[in-house]
């Protein structure tokens, strides 16, 4: 079980980083691509961006491996200097995903490490490049990607039933802090959230006494 401390992240984050995969979707959409280590470059077609090397996953040992833990890549520093930052951020912030070298994938796998790194180094998002044994995660930065549409109503509660179906997190906090962190100005109660999105379409959520989303916008919501 992930550490309380990983949770609360994840509850704060995951959301926010979701968004930005969506965003990644929308430029690179069915896509071929080209990993250059020598340069820190990762390439989609017509698409460059830079990249860092957070960690990989291995489906022998079914852990994480930081990348400044893996001695038998021979990676750049420059290339992993946004692990290297989330290890100290890990420590000052007391969650030991992020400070220990191996973590196993029942405990934290490399997607849920990812949507907490790519917001608390600011990535634009986070990429998995599976290979056969495994796969690397990787951080990439670039406004193209910044500057794709937030979330639509739809899109938002797709990400969220997918999130929850997959995740043991607090239904009510995921949504707030996803809102909150947006500067939407929800105005929350205890069983009911609203607000306007950045789509201008109107957000009702209801949820029940132990915080788990019930109904949106009247409609009962089913993960």
């Amino acid at each position: 079980m992930a550490s309380s401390a990983f949770q609360t992240y994840l509850e704060r984050y995951a959301l926010l980083s979701l968004e930005k995969q969506d965003k990644l979707v929308s430029v690179i959409g069915e896509h071929l691509h080209e990993l250059d280590l020598d340069a820190g470059t990762i390439r989609f077609e017509q698409f460059q961006f830079p990249m860092q090397v957070i960690g990989t996953e291995s489906d022998n040992t079914l852990t994480w491996l930081w990348a400044w833990a893996d001695e038998q890549t021979e990676l750049q520093t420059s290339l992993m200097q946004s692990a290297i930052e989330l290890r100290t951020w890990g420590s000052v912030e007391g969650i030991p995903e992020f400070t220990m070298p191996s973590v196993d994938l029942n405990t934290a796998d490399g997607t849920a490490i990812s949507m907490i790194a790519s917001e608390v180094t600011k990535a634009s998002c986070f990429y998995r490049d599976s290979y056969e044994g495994g796969a690397v995660f990787l951080l990439l930065s670039d406004r193209t990607i910044d500057n794709q549409p937030s979330f639509d109503r739809a899109r938002l509660l797709r990400a969220l039933s997918d999130l929850l179906s997959q995740h043991d997190l607090n239904h009510r906090n995921t949504l707030l802090s996803y809102l909150t962190m947006k500067g939407l100005a929800p105005a929350a109660e205890r069983n009911l959230i609203s607000c306007e999105l950045e789509s201008g379409e109107r957000l009702v959520a209801e949820f029940d006494d132990a915080g788990r989303l019930a109904a949106i916008n009247g409609a009962a919501f089913v993960i």
